[in-house]
């Protein structure tokens, strides 16, 4: 096997496909082992052997080729993605993913790489739904027969992030009486993607990072049902129109940078969601588990993150729904008498043979 192509779709597999065990290695693993020994020093940088150097510079003229032939950059612009690239790659783990995924064929590869480096954290994600930018910066589906599209097909955060956004929607779908919801920390919104706009009557979202602009996101028609709120989840509990009112909030992807341990950050978070919540409404959020996938996300993919403050990923299915119970009877005893919080549902995302990559938490208010 050379390539991520050499993994066949399977006719009979729907939403997504399963990688055979036998991938795994080739897929994330070998990539990942290499990026961390490389970190710790155990493993050379790339231009420190001549069969390194070479190998990198017939990447890097791939990649060079790419941006002068596809994209609308300036020449400052592609010196500094270039200059970029380079020194990422003097990680092995990273130079092996751009060959396996063969980075350069494909404007959302290089994009997706871009974004994550600049830590638009929101653009990311649009990528692991399969819509993004192209070289010349234009937004569109990503193409069956790219790269991206083959990939996302496969690996297994690619895979839980469409499960968790169409879940969402599924669960809207059901309920006819959720019209109001909320999303914290809900970046460009890929739930819209699944027809989320369909179903509801008022979105309002939270979110201080980077995102693109809501006219870009939504059909014109739909921006007045659409209140996008460029501050902290935390800042929710001060905006007294959405107190007591909304049916649904929902947080995925945010429990990893919320320290609950020391600064009991996840009870604070799903107190401000709770505020917001009718009697009877739901909050919905995960917890992300260590698996080869997120491990290569982490290690070689340089997901941005505080070194000072280390991502909160659980090692089993038992911890993280321990954790959830230890934060919900929190957030009960801060709640008081005269309203609590149940779960409703605990649903582990098994995703084979890349394992159980998150645990989606459904609480319902009561009071």
């Amino acid at each position: 096997m050379h390539t991520a192509w050499d993994i066949k779709r399977h006719p009979a597999h729907g939403d997504y496909g399963h990688l055979p065990n036998s991938a795994i290695g080739e897929w994330a693993l070998s990539q990942a082992n290499a990026s961390m020994q490389h970190k710790n020093k155990d493993l050379l940088p790339i231009s420190a052997t001549r069969t390194g150097i070479d190998q990198k510079a017939k990447m890097m003229e791939r990649v060079k080729k790419a941006l002068t032939s596809r994209s609308n950059f300036t020449a400052e612009e592609i010196a500094h993605r270039l200059n970029q690239v380079s020194e990422h790659l003097e990680d092995p783990g990273l130079l092996m993913n751009f060959e396996y995924f063969d980075v350069p064929s494909s404007d959302f590869m290089l994009q997706f790489y871009f974004a994550v480096w600049d830590r638009r954290i929101a653009e990311v994600m649009d990528y692991l739904h399969n819509y993004g930018k192209d070289l010349r910066g234009i937004g569109r589906p990503v193409p069956e027969d790219d790269i991206w599209y083959h990939m996302t097909y496969f690996e297994g955060m690619a895979i839980n992030e469409h499960i968790k956004a169409s879940s969402i929607v599924e669960f809207i779908a059901a309920h006819e009486d959720i019209l109001k919801v909320v999303s914290f920390g809900g970046g460009n919104v890929p739930e819209r993607r699944y027809g989320l706009m369909r179903y509801i009557n008022t979105l309002t979202v939270f979110d201080d990072g980077p995102v693109s602009p809501v006219e870009e996101l939504f059909r014109t028609k739909d921006l007045a049902r659409i209140n996008y709120i460029h501050e902290s989840l935390s800042s929710a509990p001060a905006y007294k129109e959405l107190l007591g009112a909304q049916d649904l909030v929902w947080m995925h992807g945010v429990s990893m940078y919320l320290d609950e341990v020391s600064k009991h950050q996840m009870t604070g978070a799903i107190l401000a969601g709770i505020a917001l919540l009718r009697n009877r409404g739901y909050m919905k959020y995960d917890y992300l588990l260590w698996t080869a996938s997120m491990r290569r996300v982490i290690e070689t993919q340089n997901w941005p993150y505080d070194p000072h403050h280390p991502m909160i990923i659980f090692n089993s299915v038992d911890a993280a729904i321990s954790q959830a119970r230890e934060t919900l009877q929190n957030v009960n005893l801060r709640l008081g008498d005269r309203t609590f919080v149940d779960i409703v549902s605990i649903e582990p995302t098994l995703i084979e043979p890349w394992g159980v990559t998150s645990v989606r938490i459904t609480l319902r208010k009561y009071g």
